[in-house]
C-alpha cells in the first residue's frame, strides 16, 4: 500500500510540474505577444524571447517564493507557541524594511559565511590534513545516488556559528540564548558546511544564508502584518 500511494505522489507532482511548465510558457507567450518590438529587434531575434522568458522565470520564482514563506510562517508560529518570537522593536516603514531586507539579502550572507564556514573549515582542514567523515548519507538523485559527507571541521564551525548566537556579557556576567535559533543554527550551520565542502565554493553558502535570512524577515513581517 505504502509503495502505491508513492507512486501515486510521485506521478501527480510530475504531472503537476508538466501543468505548471505549460502554463508558464503560454503565460510568457501572451504577456510577449502584447508588445511590438520592431523599433528595437527588427528581425525579431531576441526581444520576444526575452519577453518570454522573463514571465517564466518570474513565475518560477513566484512559487518558490510563496513555498518558502509558508514554511517560514509555519515555523514563525511554531516559534511564538514556544515563546521565541518577539515583536520588531520598529515601526514597519518602508525606510526600516527596506533596510533590512537589503542587509539580509546582500551582507548576511557573504559575511558571516566567509568568516563562520571559509575560514574556519579552510583552517581546520589545513590542520587536520584531510577531511575528517564523521556521518556519511546517501541522498537519493534522479539519476544518480550522491554521498553527501558531514566533515568534524564542519561540525566544529558550525558549533562555532552557533555559539555566535549566544549572547554574553562580562559585566554583569549574563548568557543568554533562544533554543529555537540555536538548534536551527546548528542545522543550518552543517547545511551551509556540506554545500560548502561539496561544492567547493563559499557563493553557494552564501546565496542559500542570504536567501534563507530574506526569506525568515519577510516570513515575520507577514506574521505581525495579519
Amino acid at each position: 500500500m505504502k509503495r502505491i500511494l508513492a507512486a501515486f505522489n510521485n506521478i501527480t507532482t510530475v504531472l503537476l510540474l508538466f501543468l505548471f511548465l505549460k502554463l508558464a510558457s503560454a503565460a510568457g507567450r501572451f504577456v510577449a505577444n502584447q508588445f511590438i518590438f520592431d523599433a528595437i529587434d527588427e528581425y525579431g531575434r531576441f526581444a520576444w524571447v526575452a519577453i518570454h522568458h522573463i514571465v517564466q522565470m518570474l513565475l518560477a520564482l513566484f512559487v518558490i517564493a510563496i513555498t518558502a514563506l509558508a514554511f517560514a510562517l509555519i515555523w514563525h508560529l511554531g516559534a511564538q507557541v514556544l515563546g521565541n518570537v518577539g515583536v520588531p522593536g520598529y515601526p514597519l516603514s518602508f525606510t526600516n524594511i527596506a533596510g533590512q531586507l537589503g542587509f539580509q539579502l546582500l551582507l548576511t550572507g557573504p559575511s558571516e559565511e566567509i568568516l563562520f564556514r571559509a575560514l574556519p573549515i579552510t583552517l581546520l582542514l589545513y590542520s587536520f590534513r584531510e577531511s575528517k567523515v564523521v556521518y556519511n548519507f546517501q541522498q537519493n538523485m534522479v539519476l544518480k545516488n550522491e554521498n553527501l559527507n558531514i566533515s568534524l571541521e564542519n561540525i566544529i564551525a558550525a558549533v562555532l556559528f552557533t555559539l555566535a548566537h549566544v549572547s554574553w556579557s562580562l559585566n554583569p556576567f549574563s548568557v543568554s540564548a533562544s533554543g529555537v535559533q540555536l538548534t536551527l543554527s546548528m542545522i543550518l550551520g552543517l547545511w551551509y558546511g556540506v554545500a560548502y565542502q561539496k561544492s567547493k565554493s563559499i557563493v553557494y553558502p552564501m546565496a542559500m544564508h542570504s536567501i534563507w535570512n530574506v526569506v525568515m524577515v519577510v516570513a515575520r513581517y507577514i506574521h505581525f502584518a495579519i
